[in-house]
């Protein structure tokens, strides 16, 4: 937004501009110590409020910010050309060339700001904004507050991001559910930065560009711009976008001689399983395929994942006494893909599962909620790898170029005297709740199980 002055009696925010007898006998003012906001509007800027009418539409079009109190300094950062808020409720910086001497910036704070309406009075050093869409960039209006859950981000530049959903929170808002500003969609304009001017075609607000049920936890893309949207879509379409999830079964899933596949014949079939040497392959170790075909509602549509055991948990109220913590890489993005395989294929339904673990004991286990978690994603970068691109990226700092290890170079499937593919590969911790629950039944389990 742009600040269009104090409310002081002064034009543009400096002492010194007086208002006239005449001025406030028009505007029928008699109280010198407030007045409503389409009056301080008409005092502030005659020019673009010449008429009480034009005024109050501007209120009520939500164009109109009140900051109550005068503005705060922001400090800049050590990056050029970013500034670093202050603390999570600091909103948008004013004008560019808005700044004190050491080259702070002055900002909106989110806290003492509301959307100005026709009825809404101003007071001595109130400032007044008026919002405006300004290229390179959107920030949230204040008719909106941050949904109450956090979304951490993992990932981000001016063109994509990768943000670690929280489970029990959906994507989209969905008629007549009541989902209100309980969405990922409400919360990303508060938790990611807007990008750079100059950025190719910006999207107004950040959208996400695969879904996760609400239930499950974890790594989620969106796209800031056009062209990523475009080509993350893509990558997705094509299967080149590399996904991992963690589970927690009830039960012990079966490991049959003939759906046990290698790490290598893993890795040929798209996965994503990290094999660079020798070694690494061996300690992998056997891993498991379903390769079983699902109605996604409309048709039947070939469907594989690649899974493994990773730990087991004794539990008094799990089948066969016992929990199995899983890795599983699929292959296609079915409807409820994994949840249906392991509860139909191999019997064992994520403990949680309302919707596949068959009701009855399974129950029991439904206390703590849905165990998935998308815990790591490998992607091509959708913009680095353009030409325009790549010579960008070859061009930025260290920190910013390898993103603390998250960007890595391959030349995985690249052409001979190729430059390499520029690649983002993000993992997270899994949510405490599964550690918590495999240590608890086992405990349980242990002393008072026969």
């Amino acid at each position: 937004g742009s600040a269009d002055g104090s409310a002081d009696g002064s034009a543009d925010g400096s002492a010194g501009v007086g208002i006239t007898q005449d001025e406030l006998n028009r505007l029928g003012i008699t109280d010198g110590q407030n007045v409503t906001l389409p009056i301080a509007l008409m005092l502030l800027d005659p020019k673009e409020y010449p008429s009480f009418s034009k005024a109050r539409k501007a209120c009520r079009k939500g164009y109109i910010i009140i900051h109550r109190g005068p503005l705060e300094l922001e400090q800049r950062g050590e990056e050029e050309g970013r500034s670093t808020a202050i603390d999570e409720s600091e909103w948008e910086n004013v004008e560019d060339d808005d700044e004190d001497e050491d080259g702070g910036k002055f900002i909106f704070n989110r806290t003492k700001s509301i959307r100005g309406r026709v009825a809404d009075r101003v007071y001595p050093n109130d400032v007044i904004g008026r919002q405006v869409r300004m290229h390179g960039g959107f920030y949230p209006g204040l008719d909106s507050k941050k949904p109450p859950f956090d979304l951490p981000v993992v990932y981000e530049d001016d063109h994509f991001a990768i943000v670690n959903k929280p489970a029990g929170v959906v994507i989209y808002a969905q008629r007549g559910q009541g989902h209100g500003m309980m969405t990922i969609r409400a919360a990303l304009p508060f938790v990611l930065k807007p990008p750079r001017r100059g950025t190719l075609a910006i999207i107004r607000r950040p959208v996400s560009v695969h879904r996760l049920d609400k239930p499950t936890s974890g790594l989620l893309l969106i796209a800031k711009t056009k062209p990523a949207m475009v080509d993350l879509t893509k990558q997705f379409v094509e299967r080149r976008i590399k996904k991992t999830y963690t589970a927690i079964l009830n039960g012990i899933p079966a490991e049959p001689i003939q759906s046990s596949i290698s790490a290598a014949e893993a890795r040929k079939m798209g996965v994503d399983i990290d094999i660079d040497t020798e070694a690494a392959e061996a300690n992998s170790g056997p891993w498991q395929l379903i390769d079983s075909p699902l109605d996604d509602g409309n048709s039947v549509k070939s469907a594989v994942t690649v899974w493994k055991p990773l730990k087991y948990a004794k539990s008094l109220k799990a089948k066969d006494g016992t929990v199995t913590l899983v890795e599983m890489k699929p292959k296609t993005g079915r409807y409820h893909q994994l949840r249906r395989h392991m509860a139909w294929i191999r019997d064992c339904p994520i403990i949680g599962d309302k919707e596949y673990d068959g009701g009855g004991d399974a129950m029991d286990l439904r206390g703590r909620g849905l165990f998935l978690c998308s815990n790591k994603v490998s992607l091509e970068h959708p913009y680095y790898n353009t030409e325009v691109g790549r010579e960008e990226w070859e061009n930025l700092p260290d920190n910013e170029k390898w993103a603390d290890g998250r960007i890595k170079l391959s030349h995985e499937g690249d052409q001979e005297g190729g430059k390499g593919i520029v690649q983002v590969v993000a993992s997270i911790d899994l949510p405490g709740k599964f550690d918590s629950f495999l240590r608890s039944e086992e405990e349980r389990a242990t002393k008072f199980g026969k």
